[in-house]
């Protein structure tokens, strides 16, 4: 069994037997200095961004093979261009496999109409150090706050430790994996922003 039988799904975490829920926005803080006025609390982004980056780069090596699958949902009329951020953070991209396609098998629950459905743009053969991981991590976490931003679901697929990572927002993370043991030493190293809700159900399995 390999990535490709693991469902592109959100919530990743419950859906996977193995795997840890993150922390990104450290909960001592807020968001927002002023909500009112549109004012960031910067320290509060930096810290999500780089808790984002520390995961990563904790399970993903530059030789790594991966892939990148990106998907929104759709009404049948707008589709995921070319152009698209996330695709303009892979080194020559016109170059790579890009495959679109489009689904009805996901989130099914809330696809409604004939025309509703899930794009998804995936670009396979790739190494870690292929694509700027950072820039996506940063657009993903920003959302529709700042820029560079970033709406819609960017699985990122380590097919060498057969494992997926998946950053929702500012708020959390989840990676999973096929094994355990692919996951034990992330389990340890940055076990302080395991996301406290699901500890208790990660640490049955971990400890």
């Amino acid at each position: 069994m390999g990535c490709e039988e693991i469902k592109l799904e959100q919530p990743l975490f419950y859906k996977n037997t193995f795997g840890l829920r993150f922390e990104i926005g450290p909960s001592e803080l807020d968001i927002w200095i002023d909500f009112d006025k549109g004012i960031l609390n910067e320290e509060y982004l930096n810290i999500a961004f780089e808790r984002a980056v520390s995961i990563f780069e904790s399970v993903f090596s530059p030789n790594d093979n991966i892939s990148i699958a990106y998907q929104i949902f759709s009404n049948g009329r707008n589709k995921i261009s070319k152009r698209n951020f996330v695709l303009k953070q892979v080194n020559d991209i016109k170059n790579r496999n890009v495959r679109f396609t489009k689904h009805r098998e996901i989130y099914s629950a809330d696809l409604y109409g004939t025309r509703m459905c899930l794009r998804r743009a995936t670009v396979t053969e790739l190494k870690v150090k292929d694509v700027n991981s950072r820039n996506i991590l940063l657009a993903l976490i920003n959302g529709a706050k700042r820029l560079p931003s970033l709406y819609g679901e960017c699985y990122f697929i380590n097919h060498t430790k057969g494992l997926i990572l998946l950053l929702y927002d500012d708020r959390g993370m989840d990676v999973v994996a096929l094994k355990k043991e692919t996951l034990q030493n992330l389990y340890k190293s940055h076990n302080e922003w395991i996301l406290a809700h699901n500890r208790e159900q990660i640490d049955r399995i971990f400890l």
